[in-house]
């Protein structure tokens, strides 16, 4: 945008020079992007070439970072979860795919300088998609995971546990991301409406995933790069993904509507309301979809079992 603008303006080597910039950028990034999923999908797990001495910390399971975890099925879920994106090709593909996203979008438009500090959800949505289909990554194991559950309250802990590794990966992100894309754009004033809007979007996608993976569980094939769902749950997929967006993007008209009145209205001092009121209905929104997926995944374990083991 910033080139046309230059070129109807007669500046026509600045808007040569933007937009080769811009390809340049661009190309960078997918050359990054793409030497990134290929070492991903064919590097060998540095965890597995050798095997370390057991120390006293291995042996409890409890050393290192996993010491900070909370105790109990927390921990065990969290630890699991976290091995799936360092260990996993598909998910640390997955991963990958949603950072570099989401960043891209963001700041390839600040530095053109036709991007809205607002861009910087679009960071929060890409990363809150990884709490769909949780049960497809599981794959046949899951009948594992299954034994362990007996009631809504197991489920509810198993459903908290992967949604806290989201968490724990995302919002420094998401922070990050808004921060950067308001200093290369300057605006300042409207950090506070972006950062709320991420916390509610993300609290909302937190929620919508929980109950998309227990009532639209698919499977995750386990050959082919670019292969993600086996054939014949394309359109469990799609309901999964596409409508638990729209779910999501109508969750977060309560913190939507109140921050496009404080910008029409021209009451930007206000905005800072919405970092605080972002945050509580964000985790207002996960705490709640968490509970409604608790009861629907205790009630439905054979038949996510047979859903996530076609891959």
């Amino acid at each position: 945008m910033a080139s046309v603008d230059a070129a109807s303006d007669g500046a026509y080597g600045v808007a040569v020079a933007q937009l080769l910039i811009t390809v340049a950028a661009l190309v960078a990034l997918m050359r990054l992007w793409q030497r990134s999923l290929v070492k991903l999908m064919t590097a060998p797990d540095g965890s597995t070439l050798a095997a370390a001495e057991p120390t006293r910390e291995k042996a409890s399971g409890r050393g290192g970072l996993s010491a900070l975890l909370p105790e109990g099925r927390t921990a065990t879920v969290m630890q699991r979860s976290l091995r799936y994106v360092a260990r996993d090709p598909k998910t640390k593909a997955a991963w990958v795919t949603a950072l570099a996203v989401g960043a891209i979008v963001p700041l390839l438009n600040a530095l053109q300088g036709t991007g809205s500090v607002y861009f910087a959800c679009f960071a929060a949505g890409m990363l809150g998609m990884q709490m769909y289909n949780q049960f497809g990554q599981d794959t046949s194991a899951f009948w594992m995971v299954a034994l362990t559950i007996s009631s809504p309250r197991d489920a509810y802990v198993e459903l908290r546990a992967r949604a806290l590794v989201l968490l724990l990966l995302t919002l420094p992100f998401t922070l990050l991301v808004c921060g950067v894309t308001a200093a290369m754009i300057g605006d300042w004033r409207s950090l506070p409406g972006a950062l709320g809007l991420s916390f509610a979007l993300l609290g909302s996608m937190l929620a919508t995933g929980a109950v998309a993976s227990a009532l639209f569980p698919y499977s995750i094939p386990q050959e082919g790069a670019f292969k993600n769902v086996v054939p014949g749950q394309g359109g469990l997929a799609w309901i999964s993904i596409l409508g638990g967006m729209l779910a999501a993007a109508l969750l977060s008209a309560p913190v939507i509507v109140p921050t496009i009145w404080l910008h029409v209205t021209d009451h930007h001092d206000a905005l800072w309301l919405m970092v605080p009121g972002g945050l509580v209905y964000g985790a207002l929104l996960g705490w709640a979809g968490l509970r409604i997926a608790a009861g629907r995944t205790a009630n439905r374990l054979p038949e996510i079992l047979a859903a996530v083991s076609k891959g």
